[in-house]
């Protein structure tokens, strides 16, 4: 997703009222906000207790990366690449607007690239044990959660070169639209992740369950709460001012 306040393609216009000077946030540093950290640290912790189910049930290499994989991509490298445009992050604050547009789009890339192996290694070791696809909630929430990411990544693109489209849509709706789309992708992510452990692959205990459950909650509120309230009071914004 792009930063709602930032934009890629040119500074900021002397004029405070115009919509390119709406669009670039200023290089005031924001308040750090460890909201972020916090959702990174779990991630972690929740990927190395994923590696650790999967060597535990010994599963063949096909079908661990199916898990494996999954949530590295969601829950790292997607939350992260949101994290690097929302204002406050400890990790990318000190960074120049386009630096942060820059490594948004690289770790999106590279989540993109992490899900859609993860997928087929569950596509083709369903395939080559004869198995149905797409018959349990957790397959069909995240084939949908698979589209979504698709949907947004092509519409980043948009948000990157919303300036260019201006004369089709406000460059500021383009914006909304995509980071809307993104914060529905990883709720929909997060869904799916979330009834794996509910699905009949889990053997390992009530306790690691719900403690999985809960690190996926933090990453996913810590991660979309911020940038869900500044959806929200720009499009308000928006309304107000009747453009």
């Amino acid at each position: 997703m792009e930063r709602l306040d930032g934009d890629t393609e040119m500074p900021a216009q002397d004029n405070p009222n115009s919509e390119q000077s709406r669009l670039i946030g200023s290089n005031m540093p924001s308040r750090i906000s460890y909201m972020n950290l916090i959702s990174n640290l779990s991630a972690v912790v929740l990927v190395a207790i994923i590696i650790y189910c999967c060597i535990a049930k010994e599963e063949t290499v096909l079908f661990a990366l199916h898990p494996i994989l999954m949530t590295l991509g969601w829950t790292v490298f997607m939350t992260s690449a949101v994290n690097s445009i929302t204002p406050g992050d400890l990790a990318t604050e000190w960074m120049p607007i386009r630096l942060r547009s820059a490594r948004h789009w690289v770790l999106q890339v590279c989540a993109g690239i992490l899900i859609l192996i993860a997928f087929f290694c569950i596509l083709s070791n369903k395939i080559i044990h004869d198995k149905p696809n797409f018959q349990t909630l957790h397959s069909k929430f995240g084939l949908t959660a698979l589209i979504f990411m698709l949907i947004t990544m092509t519409g980043g693109l948009g948000a990157l070169y919303s300036l260019k489209l201006k004369h089709y849509l406000a460059p500021i709706y383009t914006k909304l639209l995509h980071a809307s789309f993104g914060l529905l992708t990883i709720v929909l992510g997060s869904v799916a992740i979330i009834l794996g452990f509910f699905s009949n692959w889990w053997t390992f205990g009530e306790i690691l369950r719900y403690t999985n459950l809960t690190l996926i909650l933090i990453v996913m509120l810590f991660t979309i709460l911020r940038p869900c309230l500044k959806v929200y009071f720009r499009l308000m914004e928006r309304i107000e001012n009747g453009n």
